[in-house]
């Protein structure tokens, strides 16, 4: 992936799905500081925990939304760990 712009990075703080296709993705992104890959996936895995509640609630749900958690969590913790 190009070097983020400042446009797509505000895009990523909103909407990470619209910037990345994977939460690797964004550890992949050397020119990003560590405090904004963790506002990118912060706000990833607060889009895939609605969508998990939505399908909780009886609205459709994307199947993968539980794998993308478990990838966003994952991707948190390697944060953590550097």
């Amino acid at each position: 992936m190009a070097k983020l712009s400042a446009a797509e990075l505000d895009e990523a703080k909103l909407d990470p799905a619209a910037v990345f296709e994977q939460p690797k993705d964004v550890l992949a992104a050397e020119e990003l500081s560590k405090e904004d890959k963790r506002a990118i996936l912060q706000r990833w895995e607060m889009d895939a925990d609605a969508l998990l509640r939505a399908g909780d609630e009886g609205m459709s749900e994307d199947a993968a939304s539980g794998a993308l958690v478990q990838d966003v969590r994952t991707a948190l913790d390697t944060i953590d760990s550097q």
